[in-house]
């Protein structure tokens, strides 16, 4: 079945109804469909490393905000210079700073529907938080310890 989309037809649809015979070049609509213009998302983990890279991503794709949860009480100075150079860029995303331990998950439900309220929608969801702890190495991390990684 070929793909349907607010936007259609786009895909093998287009191509599909495409009149062979027109003199208009077709355009690419695929990037129209995955637009993140004012989306609003949550990255967890988004404090530094690779959550705080996708959280910037998201913003230079044209998010309007997105949520970077961690742990700390306050963002690291990473977080704080990516916050500031995305606002140089003028584009109108956001960066915010939420600490939160996601592995409460009752309490990360609560703080995500906050997020939603407030900004009227939620959209996106990264999860990027991660518990590897610094006093072992990653070949030799204890199994017991590694599988905390992925609750």
């Amino acid at each position: 079945m070929a793909s349907q989309s607010s936007l259609a037809p786009i895909g093998v649809s287009a191509a599909l109804q495409a009149d062979v015979s027109a003199s208009e070049k077709p355009k690419p609509k695929i990037f129209d469909e995955f637009a993140l213009k004012d989306r609003v998302g949550i990255v967890s983990g988004g404090n530094r490393g690779l959550g705080l890279e996708m959280a910037l991503a998201l913003c230079e794709a044209g998010a309007r905000a997105i949520y970077c949860l961690d742990l700390p009480e306050q963002p690291s100075e990473e977080w704080q210079k990516t916050k500031d150079y995305l606002e140089r860029m003028e584009i109108g995303s956001r960066l915010e700073y939420v600490s939160l331990d996601v592995t409460n998950q009752e309490r990360t439900w609560q703080k995500v529907a906050e997020i939603g309220d407030r900004e009227g929608r939620m959209d996106v969801c990264i999860a990027a938080a991660g518990i590897l702890q610094p006093e072992h190495d990653c070949l030799t991390y204890p199994a017991k310890d590694f599988k905390q990684v992925w609750l």
